[in-house]
Order: C-alpha cells, then sequence, then structure tokens
C-alpha cells in the first residue's frame, strides 16, 4: 500500500526529469548563450541597463554616449528607441527586464536566456496541475508548436505563455481561490502591459465568456459571475492601472515605449497589411505563420465549427477567439514579426489552440480509426520538423556571434565600428565590454576618428566589414536595394579614405582577415 504511491511519485519524478533533460538539450543545440541577436540583445541590454544604472534608472546603456551624446554612432534603429526627458530608453516595455535584471547579480550576462527554462516548466506545471494535461501533450506543446522557437533566444515570450496561463485560471478552470485570483489577476495585467497584441485575445475570450452566458442563463447569471471573480478583476484592473501610471510618469504616455516606438508602423498602407496577414497567418518573405506553422488548426476549426451547437461554451469562447485574432491582428499590429520562426505576435494563441487540440487528442488515440491517428502523427511530425529547421537557422545565427566572440578575443579592441546595425549584433553580449559603434558613411569614419583622437588617446579600434570575397560590391548593391525600405543600408565604406586616416591618426595599423571579415586595426595616437 505504501511502495505504490512511492512508485508513482518516482515514475512521475522520472518524467520530469526526462522532459526537462530534452528541453535543455534541444535548447542547448543552437547555443542560446550566443543568441543575443536583434531583438533579444536590445532586451539584453535594456536588462543590463537596469542592472548598471542600480535601479535608479532605465536610461539605456551606451558605451559611446560620452562622446556621441547625439547617438551618431547608435546601433538601434529608430523603432528600437525613444528620446525621453533627456535620455535614452529601450522601445520594450520595463516590466520584462525588470524581473530579470536581479538575476545579473548572482549569475554572468549570457546566462539570461537561460530564464526560458524557468517559464517553461512553470506553464508545463500549470498545464498539468490545473488544465489536467498529459505528459504527451505537454511534449506536443513544446515541441509541436512554436513554443520552442520562442525559447531559445532571451524574450518576454515564455514568460508571456506561462502568465497567461495563470492569468486565464479563473476563467477557463473556474478557480475561485482568493490567492490564485490575486496572482491571476497580477499575471493578466503584466501580460497585457508587456503585449499590448495579447489584448485582443483576452478581449474577445471574455466578451464571448459572458455573451454565451447571458445568452443560455441571464443578466443575472453575468452578474453572479462576476461577483465569484471580482477579487480577480480588481486585481488585473488595479495591475493595468498601476502600469499606466507608471508609464505616464516615466514615458509621458499611459501605453508606453512599445506604443511609442511603433506609431510609424501603425499607419501602413492596406496593402501592406494585407501582405502581413499573409506572413503572419500562412507564409510569406521566409516567414512561417500561424496555419502553416500548425496546420492542425484548420481541422480543429472544420471539426468545432462543425460540432458549434454542442460543445461547451467554453470552446465555443476559444475557437471564437482564436479565429477572430487571426483576422485582427494583421490588422492592428505595427509590423508582422520580421525574422521570427513562428509568428511572436500569436503567442497568446498557442494556449487556446492546445486547449482545442486535447480533447480531439484523447478521442483519437482511444478511437481504432488508423487513418486519423496517423493523419494526427503526420501534422505534430510536420510541426516538430519545421521546429527542427528554426532551430538549424537559428544556430547558424549563434555561430556567427560565437564566431565573433573569437575575433573580440584575440584582438582584444577597445573600440568596434561596424558597417551596419546588424553587423554590430554580431557582438552579442559582449557589447557591454567594448565601445560598439556603427558607421554608415565614410564622411562619419572620419569624423569619429578625429572624435576618438581628442578623447581615446591609447585605445585600440577596429572598423569591421565583410570581407569582400564573402559580400561583393554586386551583392552588396543587390542586400542594399531591399534595406532602402528601412533606411539602414550596409555601409560603403571609401577603403583608401579609411586606410589613409587610420595611417595619420593611429599606431601599429593593420590590415586583417579573420573568418568572414576584413578588419582595419590601429591604436589610437591622439591629437597633435
Amino acid at each position: 500500500m505504501v511502495i505504490l504511491p512511492k512508485a508513482k511519485q518516482l515514475q512521475l519524478g522520472l518524467k520530469w526529469f526526462l522532459l526537462f533533460i530534452v528541453v535543455v538539450v534541444f535548447i542547448q543545440y543552437t547555443s542560446p548563450q550566443n543568441s543575443y541577436f536583434q531583438d533579444s540583445h536590445d532586451k539584453l541590454i535594456q536588462t543590463y541597463s537596469l542592472y548598471f544604472n542600480h535601479f535608479q534608472s532605465d536610461q539605456l546603456y551606451y558605451p559611446g554616449y560620452e562622446f556621441d551624446p547625439n547617438l551618431n554612432y547608435f546601433h538601434l534603429v529608430d523603432n528600437l528607441y525613444i528620446k525621453c526627458k533627456d535620455r535614452i530608453v529601450s522601445a520594450f516595455p520595463i516590466q520584462f527586464a525588470a524581473m530579470l535584471a536581479p538575476v545579473l547579480y548572482i549569475l554572468p550576462l549570457s546566462y539570461l536566456v537561460y530564464s526560458s527554462l524557468f517559464f517553461l516548466f512553470l506553464g508545463f506545471w500549470i498545464l498539468r496541475r490545473y488544465y489536467k494535461f498529459s505528459f504527451p501533450l505537454l511534449w506536443i506543446c513544446y515541441f509541436g508548436t512554436y513554443l520552442w522557437p520562442l525559447s531559445w533566444e532571451y524574450s518576454e515570450m515564455p514568460a508571456v505563455f506561462a502568465f497567461s496561463l495563470l492569468g486565464l485560471l479563473p476563467i477557463l478552470r473556474n478557480q475561485k481561490s482568493i490567492f490564485i485570483q490575486t496572482v491571476a489577476g497580477l499575471s493578466l495585467s503584466w501580460v497585457i502591459m508587456v503585449r499590448l497584441d495579447t489584448l485582443p485575445f483576452f478581449s474577445l475570450l471574455f466578451f464571448f465568456t459572458f455573451l454565451f452566458l447571458w445568452k443560455d442563463h441571464s443578466f443575472l447569471s453575468i452578474l453572479s459571475k462576476i461577483v465569484s471573480l471580482k477579487v480577480y478583476l480588481l486585481v488585473c484592473l488595479l495591475g493595468i492601472i498601476l502600469q499606466f501610471i507608471l508609464n505616464e510618469i516615466l514615458y509621458d504616455h499611459f501605453f508606453g515605449t512599445r506604443f511609442l516606438a511603433n506609431l510609424s508602423g501603425f499607419q501602413v498602407s492596406f496593402t501592406q497589411r494585407l501582405e502581413w496577414f499573409q506572413s503572419l497567418n500562412f507564409y510569406a518573405d521566409k516567414k512561417v505563420g500561424f496555419f502553416a506553422y500548425l496546420p492542425l488548426t484548420f481541422p480543429l476549426i472544420v471539426y468545432y465549427g462543425k460540432q458549434f451547437k454542442t460543445v461547451s461554451n467554453l470552446k465555443k469562447s476559444l475557437l471564437l477567439s482564436l479565429i477572430f485574432t487571426l483576422l485582427v491582428i494583421p490588422f492592428i499590429a505595427p509590423n508582422d514579426g520580421f525574422n521570427n520562426w513562428g509568428p511572436r505576435f500569436y503567442t497568446v494563441l498557442i494556449l487556446p489552440y492546445l486547449l482545442l487540440l486535447k480533447p480531439i487528442y484523447i478521442k483519437i488515440l482511444k478511437s481504432k480509426n488508423w487513418i486519423l491517428r496517423i493523419t494526427l502523427l503526420l501534422l505534430i511530425t510536420y510541426s516538430v520538423l519545421l521546429g527542427i529547421l528554426g532551430a538549424k537557422i537559428q544556430k547558424s545565427k549563434t555561430s556567427l556571434v560565437k564566431n565573433f566572440s573569437v575575433i573580440t578575443k584575440e584582438l582584444n579592441p577597445d573600440i568596434i565600428v561596424f558597417t551596419d546595425y546588424l553587423n554590430l549584433y554580431s557582438i552579442g553580449s559582449d557589447y557591454t565590454k567594448h565601445i560598439s559603434l556603427v558607421s554608415y558613411s565614410t564622411e562619419k569614419n572620419e569624423q569619429l576618428i578625429k572624435i576618438l583622437s581628442e578623447k581615446m588617446r591609447g585605445k585600440k579600434i577596429i572598423f569591421v566589414d565583410w570581407h569582400p570575397l564573402i559580400l561583393t560590391q554586386e551583392t552588396r548593391n543587390v542586400m542594399n536595394a531591399e534595406k532602402a525600405k528601412g533606411g539602414y543600408p550596409i555601409s560603403h565604406w571609401d577603403l583608401n579614405r579609411l586606410e589613409s586616416s587610420l595611417k595619420k591618426n593611429t599606431s601599429n595599423f593593420q590590415i586583417i582577415d579573420k573568418q568572414v571579415y576584413r578588419i582595419w586595426s590601429g591604436t589610437i595616437k591622439g591629437a597633435n
């Protein structure tokens, strides 16, 4: 009688341990400690800035600010930072950075990416404990959705996944405990303010939940439901209001920095919106959309559509919220997620997808219909294979950062000047160890060398460009024709003028070919 429960506990522990080990291995495959590229890098530096400023300011850490207060050599593009009250701040909401910055007191900067493990397993535990997910479904939840790609980089997405599960417990699982309602309310308010794009889904879910309650019962039943959720709704509302106030105090706008930075993105043409609809929901420009990544969504919508009158109100609400969110987001989003592998704007939709999949998955497994079983297996396998493909793409990006760290260790420069902002991201988390800059013209190079000669005497500087055999002028022109839309091309430096200026103003001048780069190196002599 005693042995059996212990055996079950051991078996349960082994299942959790196996899931943990496999998730760690598959995250580690992409070298996440070198994954700080673009948004991931920018969020890392935002987090580091709070730590660096001892939580006294959200001023972005920019190592060149002392001699470049006008940000002529700052790498962030316009929609990734804002100027506010004589300081530069990240366009990303501060809540996620504030939550993770204390970790830097005990862990190195490059380890922050592993925070995704905490949020992932918090989400898995909630799914297991409150949503009654089996372990096979937990495996599908991770490897069979784009939750896997979202965990490779340092971002708020795994936290959005976990806190959304937690935040909807009173609605989806009828949890009435005051403690759970309080935590759920805080979680939901945090998710909404960190990702404003989650608001359509949550709003639709609440709307349809109360609509069907009213339709099947009465207005009094809605009031009764609201009373039973009074703590949850009040805490959520207060959480949002407090964050509105914080945004108003810090950034003079209650919606915060992300909204302000994206204002131009909200004003794109209807044609552009249709293109985003295609890329977010299907496929375009090497971006895998929701239906392309999760083709099981099609049969789920068809099945629940046919059974709409007989399924529970909860499933009706989830289905309609899922469908309308997919229709709405492309027409209110500031962009289509750029180069993400999997539609990050739909992170919150992983939850309704899984909850709608769960009963169908169980029903098919119990059935003797091998056609349905094989179809289910093939569709899930397809999503897993997409994840593997994305992992290989991600590994190529992390390899770029990993390999460039070898160059910085060998040359040990104080100042690094790159040809464009994407090239700069090769610095990864080493951004805090060097003064990393971007120069977009020969004239800016010469101005920079003059400034540094006055202020940085004795410092080693390197200028970094792609090796001409790797990036020919023809290729550069083709790439810049596309990049011109965003106004941030790969620079074309006049190498004769660069070399002449460096020979004049530096000692130990060298031209070095390393990996895929051509590097000009020297030690700044100082002004005459």
